[in-house]
């Protein structure tokens, strides 16, 4: 099979001929340290992964102190592995009038979509094509600023629904857009979650945010294209509703917000496609290849049974990630992920400690 192939299986909870893989991001320094000076496409190709990750391009003009100024009008901060982080102090949305006279980027500006059609040209039919863009939460956050916007999701809820409004209206143009040039996936990444649990209620969630969720996924939807939703931390007392919401795929399943892979495959394995589970913050920075091996070896025992199932990290392969580690995951998910699975090859070796 090729890799788009085995990921549309693992979307429609079918069993591919191995467990594919796939990262949201890879640092550019852990690509150089395993193969010289690759190209994040370059190395798509020679890992094998199964997936090759697009998204619109939006200018960034930088001003002074290592800041930058970007399309949407949000002051940043380049900080680790290059995160542009948004500065709350110069966010452009305070109220009714800053709303009234914003609008977001131009969807159709000629250099929105660049180097997705070269991706696209390259791996069409080969790799799954995913689009990563943002859903409900990530603009409004950073357009009002992260303390400023929760305040308001209670005192000021409907300055929130009308930035919302014009937010995914911007989104399902892009989704549109990508849709005709031959995008297959979108992949959403708003991290609505730490440790411990959601940001907000999930009342508030499901009364604020819900409604222009599932607009964005009808739409993803009526373009042809499937939905895979990524947030970081503990979402389990959002999770139906984030599935009865139209997701097609949940990524990641972290494991430092206790979010155990068994229980998720078990609960919600018939319903959405799941992704994850390699720690990506202990294991994989600081841990040894026998560790790295046993992990897969468990991620794929108790959640690849039937399909459905993509391995990969916890969240991304970010600057801290050893080389080499990441090299013997992929390595693992080559050996052990092939169909049908021989549970005794899976089996935990005698010395092996519990990974979640």
């Amino acid at each position: 099979m090729t890799g788009r192939e085995r990921v549309l299986a693992v979307i429609k909870r079918e069993q591919p001929d191995r467990v594919p893989t796939f990262e949201w991001a890879i640092n550019a320094d852990v690509i150089k340290a395993i193969t010289g000076d690759m190209s994040f496409d370059d190395f798509v190709e020679i890992a094998n992964l199964d997936a090759v990750m697009c998204k619109p391009i939006y200018l960034k003009k930088p001003i002074e102190n290592n800041m930058l100024v970007d399309e949407w009008g949000v002051t940043r901060m380049i900080c680790q592995d290059d995160y542009a982080m948004a500065m709350d102090k110069f966010s452009p949305i305070r109220d009714w009038a800053d709303l009234e006279k914003w609008e977001p980027p131009d969807p159709y500006a000629l250099h929105r979509f660049e180097l997705m059609k070269q991706q696209i040209e390259r791996f069409k039919g080969n790799k799954a094509i995913f689009v990563q863009i943002r859903d409900v939460f990530s603009n409004p956050r950073d357009l009002m600023g992260y303390e400023k916007m929760l305040i308001n999701c209670i005192q000021n809820p409907d300055l929130v629904n009308a930035l919302l409004e014009k937010c995914v209206d911007h989104s399902i143009k892009l989704v549109q857009i990508s849709a005709e040039l031959g995008a297959e996936i979108v992949i959403t990444g708003d991290d609505i979650a730490d440790n411990k649990s959601t940001l907000i209620s999930p009342k508030m969630f499901e009364t604020l945010f819900i409604p222009h969720f599932r607009r964005l996924i009808q739409a993803i939807h009526d373009c042809g294209l499937y939905i895979w939703k990524h947030t970081d931390g503990n979402i389990m007392n959002v999770m139906d509703m984030l599935i009865d919401a139209g997701i097609d795929g949940i990524d990641p399943i972290d494991p430092l917000a206790k979010m155990d892979l068994s229980t998720v495959k078990r609960h919600w394995g018939n319903r959405v496609a799941i992704k994850g589970n390699v720690d990506c913050v202990k294991l994989l920075t600081d841990g040894i290849e026998d560790d790295v091996i046993e992990a897969v070896k468990e991620c794929i025992r108790v959640a690849g049974p039937g399909g459905g199932y993509v391995c990969s990290s916890s969240n991304t392969i970010h600057s801290g990630v050893k080389p080499e580690l990441y090299q013997s995951m992929l390595k693992s998910i080559n050996e052990y992920g092939k169909y049908p699975l021989d549970m005794d090859k899976l089996a935990p070796s005698k010395k092996a400690k519990k990974v979640r």
